[in-house]
């Protein structure tokens, strides 16, 4: 059986034009602006302003919370592209803070559960009705990957015709501090892969990718197939990734074995910390991919957490459908372990094949494969 991608949607502080983040991208500009937490820290970030804000809640329920809202408002204008009959679908939510920022003080009242993640699955029901309850999945930075590999699984069952898979996650001082209580916030507009850089820029956004068993286009443009993936975990560290790429590897070697040989291009993690730059171009150089063009766009949308697996995955696909590598943007001067091909301009080539790795705290780790594909007779 085989699953296609048939539409998208990203919705951050660029707006939710999906066209427009694509051209974005392949401009390199971009959507990371100075944030300063309550310490007084300087970072840069990219988040929704108070006038986005406003409209989505002018637009939608007043009362949904934040996750839901930007869920919601993205789910919406993905649908726009491919309408689906909720009564044969399952929606997944991918997030690894969901409301966070709305738990409040000293919280003594247990049946508070606004801030619980599944609060936000509950909200996506009462707003679409889907088929099958929705699932909230949380784990860590691949929160977003898994959730496209567990839509594929449910689509394979035959459960569902259609899958929904929605990244996201939100701008909070919670999130902030955390990453800089860690050292890992960097100071200036992150700069992946490069030799300068000092760690990573936050970013807040929802992104929708819809699967199903339809050979439909991928947003009109070229027929796209999600081969498979692959989850590991090597449980190095609660927040350092393994020196050795591991998890990655296994990874790798599993999807390249089971679904294509190689692939013609490689979207990466690439959060611009020391360590996690590191594994993957140790990862890649075990599995022989070394060679291979690839990139990362964190330097436009900064880390957006549960939401970059399928934001990310979402561009890939772009990229797989106008045959362009992104150039990463504020990658100059090679500076990992071992020597990978990091693209720093876009390279015009033919791509069949495009795999999406991302890698997460507790040592996960997950890879996608996404392919061109011709239309059933």
């Amino acid at each position: 059986m085989k699953i296609y991608c048939n539409a998208a949607n990203i919705y951050n502080s660029l707006g939710s034009d999906v066209e427009s983040h694509w051209n974005n991208a392949i401009d390199q500009i971009s959507t990371l602006q100075t944030r300063t937490l309550m310490n007084g820290f300087e970072t840069k970030a990219s988040y929704l302003s108070e006038d986005q804000w406003k409209t989505l809640r002018n637009e939608f329920d007043q009362n949904l919370t934040k996750s839901a809202l930007l869920s919601i408002a993205t789910i919406n204008k993905a649908l726009e592209k491919f309408p689906v009959n909720m009564q044969e679908a399952i929606i997944i939510i991918a997030t690894t803070k969901g409301d966070v920022d709305m738990i409040p003080p000293g919280i003594q009242d247990s049946k508070n559960s606004t801030f619980y993640l599944s609060n936000i699955a509950h909200q996506i029901d009462e707003y679409f009705n889907p088929a099958l309850q929705t699932i909230t999945l949380s784990n860590a930075c691949i929160s977003g990957a898994q959730a496209i590999q567990t839509a594929g699984a449910y689509l394979k069952s035959g459960k569902v015709k259609y899958a929904i898979v929605c990244g996201v996650d939100l701008m909070t001082e919670f999130t902030l501090s955390g990453f800089n209580s860690l050292k890992a916030l960097s100071d200036e507009a992150c700069r992946p892969f490069d030799a300068q850089r000092k760690g990573i820029s936050l970013g807040e956004a929802a992104a929708t990718l819809i699967l199903s068993t339809e050979d439909h286009p991928f947003n009109d443009h070229t027929l796209v197939t999600f081969d498979g993936g692959m989850v590991t975990n090597d449980a190095n560290h609660i927040s350092g990734p393994s020196r050795t790429g591991e998890g990655l590897y296994q990874a790798l070697r599993h999807v390249s074995k089971d679904f294509v040989e190689r692939p013609d291009a490689i979207s990466l993690h690439g959060t611009a910390t020391i360590f996690n730059d590191d594994m993957e171009s140790v990862a890649l150089s075990r599995a022989g991919f070394s060679e291979i063009e690839t990139f990362g766009l964190k330097g436009i949308y900064g880390h957006t957490l549960g939401a970059a697996g399928v934001l990310e995955s979402i561009l890939s696909v772009y990229a797989l459908c106008h045959n362009l590598v992104p150039g990463t943007v504020n990658y100059s001067q090679p500076g990992t372990i071992e020597i990978i091909n990091v693209s720093d301009k876009n390279i015009l080539k033919e791509i069949n094949t495009i795999y999406k790795c991302t890698s997460g705290f507790g040592g996960a780790n997950c890879v996608l494969s996404f392919s061109k594909s011709i239309k059933n007779d």
